[in-house]
This record gives C-alpha cells, structure tokens and sequence, in this order.
C-alpha cells in the first residue's frame, strides 16, 4: 500500500518523499472490507528516535472498517502552494477526488481588487489548471479553492477559508532592492531562511523572497541591486546550474553607477566543482566571479577544514576576519559550528579559460576569512586555510562564503556579520516593511538549527497581540518545559531553549514538540535534539 495524497516524509534523507514515493505496509482481508496499518519508524545516524506522527504507538494494529454505502464525504481537495514569482501571470493547480461525479471546482482568488471566481479546467486524474490573469507586480495574490459534488458534499482548501487561504507574492516588490534567494529542497527544514529573516529585519532592511529551486525558467529583474543567495550542498542539479547562470548574468549587467552585490553562502558548492569542465556554469561562477577554487584533502584543501575529511558530525571552531576583508574587524574571531566547510583558494586574476568570459579579469579574490580554533589540538585542522574570499570590481562585488550562515552560530556575531556585509553592499534600512512571508494566521516557524545541541531559536508570528503560551514536550506527550506564557504584541517573536527542563536539567537526545497556544489558535512543531 502507497500514500496516494498523503505526504510522507523520510528522515535523514537531503530531501522528503511525498505523496506516494515513500511505501508503508498494511494486511487487508480477502474481501477488502478491512485493513490493517502499520507505523512509519523514525531512526537517524542507526538511532531509533521514535514513531511519526508522534502518539502513533497508541494506534499499532488498528483495525479499519471499509466503508461502502451512501456518499456523504466531501471532495478532498490537494494542492501544493506556489512560493513568490517573477511569472506576472501563473498556473495554479490542485487536485480533487471524490466517490461521485463532481459538480464544479473552483478557484477564489483576490490581489487587492475583490474576490474573483475561475472555474478548474479538467486535466485527467483528479487535477484540475486555473489560468490566472495578468497581475501587477508587487501584489499579494490571494486564493482558496473550492468542490462540491453532485450530492451536495462540498469543502474548501485551506479548511478554513476564506479566512484562511493560501498566498504569494509577484515580484518585484516596489523599492526593493534586496533578493534573498533560498533553497527551498535543499533547505527542506528551513534551518538557514529565517536566520537570513532575522537579519534583514532586524536592520529593517526591505526583501523579496524567491525559492530558486520551484521554478524550471525565471529572469532576475534589474531592480535588485543585491542577491543573497545560499545552497546547502554542491549538487550540480539542473536548479542548480540555471541558477548559476543567473547569477553571472545578474553581475553582468551591473553599471559602474549601478553596481551589483551577491553573497553565496555554501558548505559544499566548491569543492564539488574540482574535475568539472570549464564550460560547466557552477564553475564558471565560482571561478569566474567568486575567482575561488577547491582542490583535493591531498593538495591541501578538502572538505572539512574545521575538523577534516574524515569527521562528519558537527564540530565547534573559530573563524578569523583577515586585515584584507572588506568588511569586519580584523583580529576578530566569529565562533562557528558546522560539519563540513570546504577549505578554498582565491585567484590573484581571472584563470586563462574565463577571460574573455568575464568583466575586469585582472582583478583577482581576497582572502577575507580563515579557519582558527578547531577540534584538532586547539586549532582547526586546515588551520589558516581559507573559508572566504571577496572580489570588488567596478561593477559587481561578490562574497563567498564556504559556511552554510546559521553555521556562525553565535547570535550577536551573526548579526555584526551581516550588518557589515550589508554596508559594504551599501544596502542601507527603509522606513516602510511590507515584504515579508505571506503570514495567514499566528504559528510557529521553523526552529534553527534543527537538529540542535543544546540551543535552539524558536520563532512564531501573532496576527494579534494577546496571552501567548508556548511549551516543551516529549515523545510521551508529557509538558518538560514551559517556555514562555506572558502576553505579547502582534509580530515575530523569537525564543532560545536550552535543552533544559522546568527544573534545570538537561533534556536526553530526541524528539521533543513545540506547542503554541494563542487565543483560539494550536499550532505545533517537531524539533530534534542531537548530542
């Protein structure tokens, strides 16, 4: 038996299997009137953590009765919500399944100009096209689905709309200049986006978010000055390698008056470059525009220079600001935690095969971070070897950082390493906020990091202010920690648990739950404690 419409996860896997890619087990009777289900185990790292969803242990062996008779259910309604867009005018679509005929499936949408109705053009298996029409960039579009069938069962997805619906944004935002573009499979558990959130809000910094991974096809727009971009492996995916053209084409077409900025934070993009062809777009970024370079754990680079090739679990280290970045205090020591920061190398100039290729070739990368402190007798074990390069030319300037950002991992040193990087952009604050992530009602957002060891940051959003009651649970449903009950205005908020209990103890590894309670709203998250 297959998942048909159900999402299944795989733990420990880069990326989920949903819908059906992911197989469970179950005995049914001769007759198919009854069936039998079995439990989805949790193991990461040969460790068993537990059964998902939580509490299923209590359901082991549950018999189920097929039911046949009269259609009384409703048409159940699936739908995997598009992130913000440069497409002015997308294709929405969902999926929609019933015991009967169906007698109308429909979109309601709104993006600032009233509620509007499309009716779904049938595509064969349940799935149905909406043809939106042209919509002005900057505007938030609104939608909710619903079905009935021809014995009067009706529903609506989201549940609860149309207070509740589904959003996205069109880009370009209007006076912005800031892409934060993320990467939304490889960053699955949004361990990276909302520290890269907390940042730019906290310098009221105005951002449009895109997932360069949902999208086959996109052209940047020239009103951005500045893309903060990331990739948490080097996975040369055809995603990958069309966002790597991008980008080279986005530093291409700045001015000496208009220059552009990007930031590239990645653990592995690198040195999964070393052997490549000259022609492949990954290389040409790192070598052409970062002017970087990797070579082999033999050669003197690798892998992991924190901790070195052969460790794959989470070290702590320092990283050092070096006297040539263009940013930060030289001397100073940012405190790290990570698992795999390549080791790179900067060109003094352009190599040969890209100089006819790319703008002022002659201007070579800066070494601006090295690795320090380390697991390795003190000292990391490339020590002095490189973690960051910079290169500023007339008309662009780049940073590659060879760290995934949540990896610095002390809170008020992120938070000064960014606001310097973002001064050397000359990426100043706005007055006016209206670019965040389309946010429907209060809930909890992913925690960082996740996996954690023994701190994590747990952030949520109010749609209004009130008794806010967030508590700690474990596997059993028994409350270990409550974390915050006071009341609070409407907004993000973020909190740090230490792993501790009520009376101070720390917590043993494992799953733990997130339970907010706000007014008449419950929301609730795993999160995972790895030591």
């Amino acid at each position: 038996m297959q998942y048909n419409s159900t999402a299944t996860g795989q733990t420990g896997a880069n990326v989920p299997h949903d819908n059906g890619k992911s197989a469970t087990v179950a005995l049914q009777s001769a007759d198919a009137t009854m069936g039998i289900c079995y439990l989805r185990e949790i193991v990461q790292n040969n460790v068993y953590l537990g059964v998902e969803p939580a509490g299923n242990l209590l359901f082991d062996g549950l018999t189920i009765l097929f039911y046949s008779g009269e259609d009384t259910q409703a048409p159940f309604i699936t739908h995997t919500a598009p992130g913000n867009t440069f497409n002015p005018s997308p294709l929405i679509t969902a999926r929609v399944l019933d015991l009967s005929e169906l007698a109308n499936v429909t979109l309601h949408y709104n993006f600032g100009e009233g509620w509007n109705t499309l009716e779904g053009v049938a595509t064969g298996d349940g799935n149905y096209d909406f043809a939106l029409p042209l919509i002005p960039a900057g505007h938030t579009f609104s939608y909710y689905f619903a079905a009935a069938d021809i014995n009067n069962n009706s529903s609506t997805l989201p549940a609860a709309a149309p207070t509740e619906v589904f959003q996205f944004k069109i880009l370009p935002s209007e006076n912005t200049e800031v892409l934060l573009a993320y990467s939304g499979k490889q960053d699955y558990q949004y361990t990276e986006l909302p520290v890269y959130i907390e940042r730019l809000e906290n310098l009221n910094i105005d951002y449009d978010i895109y997932n360069w991974e949902e999208y086959a096809e996109y052209t940047i727009p020239d009103v951005y000055s500045t893309i903060l971009a990331y990739a948490n492996t080097g996975t040369a995916s055809p995603a990958t390698l069309y966002l790597s053209q991008k980008l080279m084409d986005f530093l291409n077409s700045g001015t000496i008056d208009n220059p552009k900025n990007l930031f590239f934070s990645s653990d592995g993009f690198a040195f999964s470059q070393a052997g490549t062809p000259n022609s492949h777009p990954m290389k040409q970024l790192l070598n052409g525009y970062f002017r970087t370079y990797s070579v082999s754990t033999g050669g003197g680079g690798g892998t992991n220079g924190l901790a070195g090739p052969d460790v794959y679990s989470y070290q702590e280290g320092t990283i050092l600001c070096t006297s040539y970045s263009p940013f930060g205090n030289a001397g100073t020591e940012y405190n790290v935690y990570a698992n795999s920061p390549d080791c790179i190398f900067a060109y003094d100039s352009v190599p040969d095969w890209y100089v006819d290729l790319v703008p002022y070739p002659e201007i070579g990368a800066v070494n601006a971070f090295i690795f320090e402190d380390g697991p390795v007798d003190g000292h990391a074990y490339l020590y002095h070897g490189v973690c960051a390069t910079a290169v500023e030319t007339p008309i662009f300037r780049t940073f590659y950082f060879s760290f995934d950002f949540s990896q610095l991992n002390n809170s008020a040193q992120s938070a000064a390493f960014f606001s310097d990087l973002m001064d050397w952009f000359e990426v100043y604050p706005t007055s006016i906020h209206e670019n965040e992530l389309p946010l429907v009602h209060s809930k909890l957002m992913p925690n960082y990091p996740n996996p954690f060891n023994p701190k994590t940051t747990i952030a949520f959003t109010l749609a209004k202010g009130g008794k806010v009651d967030i508590n700690i649970y474990n596997l059993k449903g028994q409350k270990v920690k409550t974390l915050f009950s006071d009341i609070l205005l409407p907004g993000k908020h973020c909190l740090v648990w230490d792993g501790k209990d009520d009376k101070g103890s720390s917590l043993a590894s494992g799953i733990y739950f997130v339970k907010m309670q706000t007014g008449k709203t419950t929301d609730t998250r795993k999160i995972t404690m790895l030591k």
